[in-house]
């Protein structure tokens, strides 16, 4: 590929097809939110003021924080917050959250059970072209494990909007994987999810699509590429990879020949592992596809073309489904 062809931008210029995108309903939310609730505060480490924060910054700028290149600080002070009484949102890039604040959102949030909702932003390969530190792909395998936190990852700007009003009213941990900037529209209206439940987007009879964030999207596009097959497809979009809907995976997988998992994520420890090992301890034998990043070195290049490289693009994953069908018994 001629080095003609790369583009390298300033993520937070906010000026270019290629940049970093997306989050004005996470500012949107949060001005709603604060309007209604007088405890709710923003804290977030050095990113920017873009879409995400600086509506909600000039709208109330005595709630919000900047703490500096400092994720840790930021998880610590909100849980000092919460112990206060109030609501913290911490917004942070997705390529450091987790991995940087393992510690601080077990230790000062998760163990304590305060209210403090983590947002994780431009996660999985939304920052790719700024290197491999910058690739959000294992904050799932991060956090599963941790006590009392709640894992949500939003398909679109609706789920997200949803998932921001639904960590307020519950008032626990929760960390919450905001939809990729490159993720189209899967709802019209908010899903009536409860904490833990999956979503069923469609119905189909032949093979099952599980997604989660922007994987939820590609399995939609992936649907309509199968149906031209003919071949039906039920979309199941994961809204909570923690608490897991073990059984309602089993359920479905009963119902269909294969089942194909896609996800935004490395696919050891993510989504996949937790389908399999739901199937694994339901004793259901069904052909089971993983659509992710692999286990190893990413490449380095703008999201788009990231996506295409793994195999993370609608007819790969129709692909992979009619493969697993392939496999099937009946």
């Amino acid at each position: 590929m001629s080095t003609s062809t790369i583009e390298m931008v300033d993520p937070f210029s906010f000026s270019s097809a290629a940049e970093v995108e997306g989050g004005a309903v996470i500012g949107q939310t949060l001005i709603e939110l604060a309007r209604e609730r007088d405890d709710i505060v923003l804290i977030a480490p050095d990113v920017g003021r873009g879409p995400a924060t600086t509506a909600f910054i000039e709208a109330f700028p005595d709630r919000y924080i900047d703490t500096g290149i400092a994720e840790t600080n930021s998880v610590s002070i909100a849980a000092g917050l919460a112990a206060a009484g109030y609501r913290p949102f911490v917004f942070g890039i997705g390529a450091f959250l987790a991995p940087k604040c393992m510690e601080q959102i077990r230790t000062d949030i998760a163990v304590n059970r305060l209210p403090v909702t983590m947002i994780s932003a431009w996660g999985g390969l939304d920052m790719g072209f700024f290197g491999a530190s910058h690739h959000g792909i294992e904050d799932i395998s991060i956090l599963r494990g941790t006590p009392h936190l709640t894992i949500a990852s939003a398909a679109d700007d609706v789920s997200m909007r949803a998932l921001m009003r639904t960590a307020v009213t519950e008032g626990l941990p929760f960390y919450i994987r905001a939809p990729s900037a490159g993720a189209a529209d899967v709802y019209d209206t908010a899903p009536r999810v409860a904490r833990g439940e999956l979503s069923m987007v469609s119905q189909g009879v032949d093979v099952a699509l599980v997604g989660t964030g922007l994987g939820t999207s590609l399995c939609v596009q992936a649907a309509a590429v199968l149906q031209e097959s003919g071949v039906s497809a039920t979309v199941v979009d994961a809204v909570y990879l923690k608490p897991f809907d073990g059984e309602a995976i089993c359920r479905l997988a009963r119902t269909v020949r294969a089942v194909v998992v896609v996800e935004e994520h490395n696919v050891r420890a993510g989504l996949t592992s937790l389908v399999a090992e739901a199937l694994g301890r339901g004793g259901v034998a069904v052909p089971l596809e993983g659509v992710g990043l692999p286990d190893g070195d990413l490449a380095v290049a703008v999201p788009q073309r990231l996506l295409a490289r793994y195999g993370l693009t609608a007819d790969a994953i129709a692909a992979k489904a009619i493969a697993a069908l392939g496999r099937s018994r009946s």
